[in-house]
């Protein structure tokens, strides 16, 4: 394994391992974020979420993203769980920094860097999602064989007319 995705893939997985935890362990803190936005949710459309299942929900969001950045940091399916781990990333950094309800300059701004942080954390899941380790995509390799088939057969043919020229004279 490359040195640089052995240190980079734990060092991206942390926040996601960490927060998967802390929701697993204390559903209450975290339904109490979601609780700011609920609101806000509700005039989108979603409909209204019991504490009861914003606890549940929090408890199974939190393993899932626990799960996806162990595997991530351990390398185990790494796009896969890069994916997953991508998709979460933007709710829960919604939920966690709701920027459009703080009440003050100084939260405002504690929001504004925890949506940067997780901005920087998605770009480096974005990446991570098409890194395939030096080696070509499944595309690419299917492309080169077909083209390589042609050319082949053109190799194949021109032997074979050069044969026939060579056996008619």
């Amino acid at each position: 394994m490359n040195v640089l995705r052995l240190v980079a893939r734990p060092l991206i997985a942390l926040p996601f391992i960490v927060d998967g935890i802390s929701a697993v362990r204390n559903p209450e803190d975290h339904a109490r974020q979601f609780k700011k936005v609920a609101p806000y949710l509700e005039r989108l459309g979603v409909p209204p979420i019991l504490t009861s299942d914003a606890k549940m929900a929090s408890r199974i969001l939190g393993g899932f993203t626990a799960i996806a950045g162990t595997g991530f940091a351990l390398g185990k399916a790494p796009r896969s769980c890069a994916v997953t781990l991508a998709s979460v990333a933007v709710p829960i950094a919604l939920i966690q920094n709701p920027v459009w309800t703080a009440e003050s300059k100084e939260e405002r701004e504690r929001y504004r860097r925890g949506l940067e942080r997780y901005g920087a954390v998605l770009g480096g899941l974005l990446l991570a999602t098409v890194d395939r380790k030096g080696q070509p995509s499944k595309a690419w390799a299917l492309n080169n064989w077909r083209q390589h088939q042609v050319e082949l057969a053109e190799a194949r043919n021109d032997a074979w007319i050069a044969a026939k020229e060579a056996f008619d004279a």
